[in-house]
């Protein structure tokens, strides 16, 4: 990866000392350690276990079902190969304006499309099905899933209305005409819909989500069949324990298949609107969290292979028809990406540094603010890498800052350091493996510490500088805590004591842990919020009070939690903006003030609210009276944000495209400044805080 200089890499306790280890072995002797996330499923007992990880890549747009003056969205849709060309069958309906959801029940037909290649060029047909309200009931169309056994296509979909949920099934013998068969739905359900079938063994086996009776947790369900037609009654292949009484579910569109004797399901919307986990099993029948095998950031994801390659496809509301990415099967866990892309923070000579990733070689990228006042910088410039994710940044006592890195495929981490003079020392190893760049933050006696996810999630370790600004580090401690969904959050109280935020696996909940005097011992783990779709941010407004943000699992809102008093307890959760996402980013303005950014699904809206006082109230959402993104211009993740020696805040932001645009207060706690491109260089679009290739 980096240039790698080894004289001060033996400094502290050994080289062993540096490991961060792969499993969570070590932190069983440490009592506030991986147990002490008694809120959240137990970590696997052996992850290193044969089952395969599963990553994607970038997703490429490949078919608009769009008519002119007529902008239309796909969703739960399925693909078959068949004569030679992939036949696609997707819910479609009428786009709602950005950022808001449209109206699921007007969803009364299946759209029909082919094409040579799951990239394309794909051939509109005319609609496959139409809702029928004389056939028992149905007031909608959602969810197809075509199969073929014995010459004949079979059409699974959801449908019902008042009458109830219902599984429906109609057949073709070419794909084009479909009649539903006379017996009507095959069964009903409390929310029965999304099926899949697969053939498993001597019966073909169907997969749809559901609600349980007893308390309204979201299940995947099972039943099987010999003849496609008569079904048994169902059984549970998944149940999220976390989701009792939810309005929205997040176990949609499940989806399995099999691969080397392990069986994986994709199921979502998890991490966000846009993102689907992966979970494997010896068992189809039985899947859990604890067989987490990756994460594709795409809604309502179907994996397909032409027996040579593997694909996902991808739709939903927020997007503009069907999209496709590379899937790639692989012996190590995907790593996961920074909160943030680009990150920027000041550096020892009072100026912004920016640093990104390179679209072509995942080098990593530096862009020098020159003058705050005049708002001129220097051209982009290698920085290192290649790097497997966004780095982030930590600012010593002296104002130095200090880079650390994730190698491809999170082999380790690395770790460089500014010198006095505005230069830098050479790369150095930090650790590893990883399964993200650590989170960074400043203690209270001025030393730095960092907070590393391992792979896959299963431990959290913390590692702290030997005294404020010093090149040597203490050994890691694998102890900290985990198992955990995505990579940990910290923040510093007004008082200096460290606060870290961990998403559970699976986003069953939100937990924390902090320091119970500034720099000394920690608490245990206590949960801080319900299930949450990513991984929180924290921010600190003039007040001293920190801010805690949060969305919901399937990203339908956000939601933010202010401490009472500074340091003390904290005030319920309460409303902050809608679909969101991801976490709203939060940045303090001069005067104090919070800055509320949230990025809707699919990239086209940029919400915006600000308190109206230090640790006061929020602004009405809208109040700006526009969007606050750029017209026409779709962002591939949330923006990030910083402020300059002059107290302006910087807004930076990467589009689908990998250009990168920024926005700039005209004056500090003031108005803003219009969009305008940051350089020429295209930088990785990584979605944020989503596991990616």
């Amino acid at each position: 990866m980096h240039p790698i200089s080894r004289r001060r890499l033996l400094r502290t306790a050994g080289a062993g000392a540096l490991a961060l280890p792969l499993t969570s072995r070590a932190a069983s002797a440490a009592p506030s350690a991986v147990p002490a996330l008694s809120d959240a499923p137990s970590a696997p007992t052996d992850v290193s276990a044969s089952h395969e990880w599963l990553g994607a890549g970038a997703f490429t747009h490949v078919y608009d079902p769009s008519t002119p003056g007529r902008r239309r969205y796909l969703n739960d849709h399925t693909l078959i190969r068949a004569g030679g060309r992939w036949h696609l069958f997707s819910i479609v309906g009428d786009s709602a304006p950005p950022g808001e959801a449209p109206d699921s029940s007007a969803e009364v037909s299946f759209a029909h499309a082919s094409a040579p290649d799951p990239y394309g060029p794909w051939t509109s047909h005319a609609d496959a099905l139409t809702v029928d309200p004389a056939y028992h009931g149905e007031e909608h169309l959602w969810a197809p899933h075509v199969i073929e056994a014995g010459g004949t296509y079979w059409m699974f979909y959801a449908a019902g209305g008042r009458t109830g949920a219902a599984i429906n099934l109609a057949r073709s013998t070419d794909l084009f005409t479909w009649t539903r068969v006379p017996s009507g739905p095959l069964f009903r359900g409390i929310k029965a819909r999304d099926p899949m079938v697969v053939r498993i063994g001597d019966a073909w086996v169907m997969y749809y989500t559901e609600l349980a009776a007893t308390d309204g947790r979201h299940l995947v369900r099972h039943r099987r069949s010999i003849d496609l037609l008569h079904w048994s009654e169902p059984g549970t292949a998944f149940a999220d324990e976390s989701t009792a009484g939810q309005g929205v579910s997040v176990t949609e569109s499940p989806f399995v298949i099999e691969r080397g004797g392990w069986y994986y399901l994709f199921l979502g919307p998890r991490g966000g609107y846009d993102g689907t986990d992966v979970l494997a099993s010896r068992d189809p029948f039985r899947f859990t969290l604890d067989g987490y095998a990756g994460h594709v950031p795409g809604h309502a994801v179907e994996p397909v292979t032409d027996g040579q390659r593997w694909y996902a496809s991808a739709a939903g509301w927020f997007r503009r028809g069907l999209y496709v990415a590379p899937l790639a099967w692989q012996d190590t866990p995907p790593a996961w990406q920074s909160p943030d892309n680009p990150v920027a923070a000041l550096d020892v000579q009072g100026r912004l540094s920016v640093f990104a990733l390179d679209a072509g070689d995942r080098s990593i990228l530096r862009r020098v603010q020159l003058d705050p006042e005049a708002g001129t910088w220097s051209p982009w410039e290698p920085f290192g890498g290649p790097a497997g994710a966004v780095p982030t940044l930590g600012r010593n006592t002296g104002g130095r800052l200090e880079v650390f890195s994730l190698a491809p495929g999170g082999a380790n981490l690395h770790h460089r350091v500014q010198r006095p003079d505005g230069g830098w020392h050479d790369w150095e190893e930090f650790g590893g493996p990883a399964g993200a760049a650590p989170a960074v933050a400043r203690n209270a006696d001025g030393r730095l510490e960092v907070f590393a996810l391992s792979p896959a999630g299963t431990l959290i370790a913390r590692r702290r500088q030997w005294s404020p600004g010093a090149l040597a580090w203490d050994p890691w401690d694998a102890g900290f805590g985990g198992p955990a969904g995505a990579p940990p959050v910290v923040a510093a109280n007004a008082d200096g004591r460290l606060e870290v935020f961990a998403l559970a696996p699976g986003g069953t909940a939100i937990l924390h842990r902090w320091q119970q005097t500034p720099g000394g011992a920690w608490s245990p783990w206590n949960r801080f919020g319900t299930p949450a779709g990513t991984a929180p941010r924290a921010g600190r407004d003039g007040t001293g009070r920190l801010t805690v943000t949060a969305i919901a699992p399937s990203g339908v809102a956000a939601f933010q939690r202010r401490q009472s008093v500074p340091s003390g307890g904290w005030d319920d959760w309460q409303p902050l903006l809608g679909w969101s996402a991801a976490a709203p980013l939060i940045v303090p303005g001069a005067d104090g003030r919070l800055e509320a950014l949230a990025l809707a699904p699919g990239g086209e809206r940029l919400a915006h609210r600000w308190q109206t006082a230090p640790g006061g109230a929020w602004t009405p959402e809208g109040t700006s009276g526009e969007d606050f993104g750029e017209p026409g211009v779709v962002l591939a993740a949330p923006p990030s944000a910083v402020t300059d020696a002059t107290g302006r805040i910087h807004v930076f932001a990467v589009t689908a495209e990998g250009g990168v645009r920024t926005r700039v207060q005209v004056r500090p706690g003031g108005g803003w400044q219009p969009w305008s491109a940051f350089g020429d260089r295209l930088v990785a679009p990584l979605r944020s805080a989503a596991p990616m290739l």
